[in-house]
Order: C-alpha cells, then sequence, then structure tokens
C-alpha cells in the first residue's frame, strides 16, 4: 500500500510539472490545464502580405518529458512547397500537461 502512495505521488509531481517547460516566442500563451492558442509571429501588420500558399509542422511533447516532430519554418515551408515566406503563426495546444502540441504555420509564395 505504502509502494502504491509513493509512486501516486510520484505520478502527480510529475505532472504538475510537466507543464512549466521552458517557452519563448513573442506571444507567450496562457498556461493552465488545458490550453488552445493561435498567435502570428509577425509584428508588424501594415507591411505583412498572407502568401497564396500554407505549410505546417507540428511536434508533439508527452509529460514534457518525450518529444517529437520537426516544427520549425524549413521544413513547413518545404511541405507547403514556399520558396518565400511572407507571415508565420503558431499554435499551441496543452492538454493537462500530459500532451502538448506546437504548430507552425508558414505563408508565402
Amino acid at each position: 500500500m505504502k509502494t502504491w502512495f509513493c509512486l501516486l505521488c510520484l505520478f502527480v509531481l510529475l505532472i504538475s510539472f510537466s507543464g512549466c517547460a521552458y517557452y519563448k516566442s513573442p506571444v507567450v500563451p496562457p498556461l493552465g490545464f488545458f490550453s488552445n492558442v493561435q498567435v502570428p509571429v509577425d509584428v508588424n501588420f501594415e507591411e505583412t502580405a498572407i502568401g497564396p500558399r500554407v505549410g505546417e509542422a507540428q511536434t508533439t511533447s508527452i509529460l514534457g518529458l518525450f518529444a517529437f516532430g520537426d516544427c520549425s519554418a524549413y521544413s513547413a515551408a518545404k511541405k507547403g512547397n514556399i520558396k518565400r515566406i511572407d507571415h508565420i503563426e503558431h499554435a499551441y495546444t496543452n492538454i493537462l500537461g500530459i500532451v502538448t502540441f506546437y504548430k507552425i504555420k508558414v505563408y508565402g509564395e
């Protein structure tokens, strides 16, 4: 019984700290049990053209311990067959700190 209690405490501790990963961006999404945010990376909207093509790339993190995927602007541009990037957006989804998705979306020609 004591072993199960210790394992449960360890599991709760890991879950509570998994959402505290280092995050740096022009717009930091709100942290919480559930977050679903999509924001632009560009801050100069008057001169931003949205190109006709869109490319996306995504990474996934599980418990803040395992992460996989290529979420670079290069990868997103390559998937969208984009030679010149005009605008970049990113989306962040966090579900109870258990699963986190980070997606980047690029627009261009």
